[in-house]
């Protein structure tokens, strides 16, 4: 029944998300160009097939999701340089995350739901996309 219930949720929020057309708008968190850029999407299949199609042309890619395998949305994300420098602060409504960043580097991704945090660092390179897989336990019923 759970289940049921977050499927319809992410429904819902799939359908509120393609009418608002915000996933496919980049947001940026500063005027800042050492600033980093993102996009979020993903909710509906096709969604998520566009967001990992349109991959190649970003330096990461973060995805979000329950050790169920259920996606996850409305994520707070930071994303951190090697010294701690936030570069991008921001809620990803989607369950993939779209990031363009200042640099190459090592980068400290840190990401929020539902009160549980989940940290990793990940490593980019120009003309190369990285990826990452930020898993949490599944919410109690």
């Amino acid at each position: 029944m759970k289940k049921t219930a977050v499927l319809i949720a992410l429904a819902q929020a799939g359908v509120l998300a393609l009418a608002q057309s915000s996933a496919t708008a980049p947001v940026a968190t500063a005027r800042d160009p050492s600033a980093g850029q993102f996009v979020c999407g993903g909710i509906s299949q096709p969604d998520a097939e566009s967001m990992k199609a349109q991959a190649r042309n970003h330096d990461l890619m973060l995805t979000f999701a329950e050790s169920t395998g259920a996606y996850l949305a409305d994520v707070d994300v930071q994303i951190a340089d090697s010294r701690g420098h936030v570069v991008l602060s921001g809620t990803c409504e989607g369950p993939i995350m779209l990031v363009d960043l200042p640099r190459a580097g090592t980068w400290r991704v840190t990401a929020s739901v539902n009160g549980q945090t989940r940290t990793q660092t990940v490593s980019t390179a120009r003309g190369r996309t990285a990826r990452a897989t930020l898993v949490w336990p599944p919410e109690a019923s």
